[in-house]
């Protein structure tokens, strides 16, 4: 802060005394309040705060889009009772002995797994879960397709032990024979 003042007397025989007197000048700089700094850590809290829900709620809906499609899909691939394969039954040509109790394959059950092969689409989809479980390759989008047991990855990630991470849980899937790693290392 600084001031000025100046009184200044003027004396002369001929003429009358005049005195002048200025007025102080104050020149103050001010800073931000701490009120001002509170708001401003306040609100940036705030933003930052739903800036994440906004991100896990998207997370979100993508896996329940997923979680959904799997569903359909594997709806769709149950094989109605109705398509059931028939009971076959074995009956001996007749002959002069005694007749044998006819002997019947056993239904198939719907409870019971398949020794089939999963299909593509469903290898892509356990792939894709497995990378969206990861903590540290759910941020990057990898991209993957399959096509008789060949898994090829594409996208981008930031680090090599992500690329190598993204192959390794691709193998760790059932049905997938070879992983074409065309994921791009990028910072």
């Amino acid at each position: 802060m600084s001031e000025y003042r100046e009184k200044r007397t003027i004396a002369e025989e001929s003429r009358p005394i005049v005195e002048t007197q200025y007025e102080s000048v104050v020149h103050e700089r001010r800073g931000m309040s701490g009120v001002a700094v509170g708001a401003l850590v306040v609100a940036a809290i705030a933003a930052a705060i739903v800036i994440t829900m906004l991100v896990f709620n998207s997370q979100q809906k993508n896996t329940d889009q997923e979680m959904a499609d799997r569903a359909r899909i594997a709806a769709a691939q149950q094989t109605p009772a109705s398509q059931q394969a028939p009971i076959i039954v074995n009956v001996p040509p007749s002959s002069s002995q005694p007749a044998a109790a006819p002997i019947t394959a056993p239904a198939p059950s719907l409870s019971a797994p398949t020794a089939t092969a999963p299909s593509s689409v469903d290898v892509e989809l356990d792939i894709t879960s497995k990378l969206l479980d990861d903590q540290d390759l759910r941020s990057y989008s990898v991209d993957v397709k399959v096509s008789g047991g060949i898994a090829t990855l594409s996208g981008r990630v930031p680090y090599e032990d992500l690329k190598a991470r993204a192959e390794t849980l691709t193998r760790t899937v059932k049905g997938v024979r070879s992983v074409v790693n065309n994921i791009d290392v990028r910072s």
